[in-house]
């Protein structure tokens, strides 16, 4: 690992170790594993992939949810003290995606694909490897205080964003894509033994 990714992954570890959200996903854990899609399947080379793997660690330091109590947000002038000015760029972009609560669910996540969309490559993998990672803890461990159909929606939502990007990282969106559809099995015999148990 390089300097700059050990330095980046440090200050990960303060921002997010221990903290937990949804359905049980450690956020560091999270982190390392977007870390590690991108550096198992990035299309990026090079300096372009340095980059790209230093803002995944970094790519939810300015979420204050998703950041230890006590701990506060990076801003991004200390995102490019610690990381550089391309790294802070990819960080930047991400801290841009919209949240336009007046709309439907569905309207929301277009909004949000439209945005998904215009980002730089880097932005691109690091939402595509973040979203393999949703669907792995909805497949594996889904949130048992939702229905069944809301994690249903999850999956139609978050595709929309998905799919828009697809051609940046074909090999993340098939893994992303598969994942889904497992999930969507099990949810869907889940859905069938219910209403099957409703109907007795």
């Amino acid at each position: 690992m390089t300097l700059l990714l050990n330095k980046c992954e440090h200050y990960a570890r303060k921002l997010h170790e221990d903290v937990v959200y949804g359905g049980g996903l450690n956020m560091m854990d999270q982190v390392k594993g977007t870390v590690a899609l991108i550096a198992k399947h990035s299309r990026l080379t090079g300096e372009d992939k340095e980059t790209a793997l230093a803002a995944a660690y970094l790519h939810k330091c300015f979420e204050p949810k998703r950041i230890k109590e006590g701990v506060a947000p990076l801003t991004m002038e200390q995102v490019e003290q610690i990381a550089g000015a391309k790294v802070r760029s990819v960080v930047e972009e991400l801290s841009t995606e919209p949240e336009t609560e007046t709309l439907s669910k569905v309207e929301q996540w277009k909004e949000k694909a439209d945005w998904a969309q215009k980002l730089s490559p880097a932005a691109q993998e690091i939402l595509l490897a973040e979203k393999v990672l949703n669907f792995e803890v909805s497949r594996d461990r889904p949130n048992p205080k939702k229905p069944l159909t809301w994690h249903k929606e999850y999956f139609e939502t978050r595709m929309l964003m998905v799919d828009k990007i697809k051609d940046t990282n074909p090999e993340l969106y098939r893994v992303a894509t598969q994942t889904r559809d497992q999930a969507l099995v099990k949810i869907n015999a889940l859905l069938a033994k219910q209403s099957g148990h409703d109907g007795r």
